[in-house]
């Protein structure tokens, strides 16, 4: 079934190597040449499962001399694969190898443009008139810079680059960078995916619009800046000194969060599953739900419409001010010198959990429509949550 989805949601499955797969021996020139191979390789649903009918690719590979730090800029609307030489093979990393393939015929790759300017020491690998059956394959030294620009629904696929500057805007195609370390990630997509495999490692500044989503299992950095407008923002595990997470209407779900993270939605709901540092998360209509492991500052939690849970292991030492049409505290927590008052229809709860803390921490959870609930976790009990 899934050899029957678009290609690029085929990409985000983890099927590079069978539509993508690197092969043949690279040359020293520029050549074109046609090979066999087994329909296998993609299913094809007008032929009968099993059959061996054989199809003809075209291939056409270039080989670059190249400086070992420049820049890559790419312009193409088909799948394209990226990765580093072999440092065993290449250990000068002085080479750009470009394989291009095609269905049927070469007359689609001819209208490649390959070449390499030796004084801005930049590759370029251009054309707005492949079909979607294309596919290159493009293997660089591993501190290039990268400009990447996929048009259509080509997507793109970034492996163990490390580089100054990496930037990929994408229209209708994935977006997929695994074990990527760069000083400055800019990623745009106007309606596919961004996901992030391994870690990703930078400053990165993460747009994308319509119904565009990002996933990403790890990120680490100074500054993180990452948008979307209908589409989800998923993340397991963000180290960050700063981090500004927003979405007019998806879903903002994060595992394992550090630093200064700010959270906002206007009708998604938010959940962390444990921060240390401080925290700012607001919606509108959505709810929010928030670990709080350990303070390094404020933790400031509002919803207009929906609910806020607030879980903190038994030991933490804070002040809390709990503010919703209904404030709900677990019997095992104990606040100590607990004030409640009634202000314009909301009950408002403050006290300070165990000791009181010197440095000023304190816990905000505020609704107007709806109820606060106030109660403890351990780290197991997260752990489990997240394993079953």
């Amino acid at each position: 079934m899934i050899a029957l989805w678009p290609r690029c949601w085929q990409l985000a499955a983890g099927r590079w190597h069978r539509w993508l797969k690197g092969g043949g021996q690279v040359c020293q020139q520029q050549v074109s040449l046609l090979v066999s191979c087994s329909s296998g390789g993609r299913s094809d649903p007008a032929q009968p499962e099993g059959s061996k009918l054989k199809s003809s690719r075209s291939v056409k590979e270039w080989s670059l001399t190249v400086s070992p730090f420049g820049l890559l800029k790419v312009q193409l609307p088909c799948h394209m694969t990226l990765c580093p030489l072999d440092p065993h093979k290449y250990p000068d990393a002085d080479r750009v190898f470009v394989t291009a393939r095609g269905a049927n015929n070469s007359s689609s790759l001819d209208r490649f443009h390959v070449h390499y300017d030796e004084v801005l020491k930049e590759v370029m690998i251009l054309s707005d008139d492949v079909d979607s059956a294309t596919s290159v394959d493009v293997k660089i030294p591993v501190k290039f810079d990268l400009d990447i620009k996929m048009s259509r629904n080509g997507c793109v696929k970034v492996e163990k680059i490390e580089c100054d500057r990496c930037r990929i805007e994408a229209e209708k195609g994935a977006s997929v960078l695994q074990s990527v370390k760069s000083q400055k990630i800019d990623i745009k997509a106007k309606g596919g995916k961004v996901i992030c495999l391994g870690t990703l490692q930078g400053n990165a500044d993460i747009h994308v619009s319509q119904g565009s989503s990002v996933n990403i299992e790890k990120l680490q950095g100074s500054s993180i800046n990452i948008s979307t407008k209908n589409g989800l923002i998923k993340m397991k595990y963000l180290y960050a000194e700063s981090s500004f997470l927003s979405s007019t209407a998806g879903d903002i779900l994060l595992g394992n969060v550090h630093g200064e993270t700010t959270l906002q939605t206007t009708t998604g709901n938010i959940e962390v599953d444990s921060a240390e540092g401080s925290l700012k998360a607001s919606t509108y209509q959505g709810e929010i739900d928030a670990y709080v492991v350990g303070q390094a500052g404020e933790v400031d939690l509002k919803s207009q419409e929906g609910s806020v849970v607030v879980k903190v292991p038994a030991t933490l030492n804070t002040y809390l001010r709990l503010s919703g049409s209904k404030v709900d505290v677990s019997p095992e927590i104990h606040l100590q010198d607990v004030q409640k008052v009634v202000e314009e229809g909301n009950i408002i709860v403050t006290g300070h959990l165990n000791q009181k803390d010197e440095k000023g921490k304190c816990i905000k959870a505020e609704t107007q429509n709806g109820t606060i609930k106030l109660k403890t976790q351990t780290w197991f009990q997260s752990v489990k949550l997240k394993t079953t």
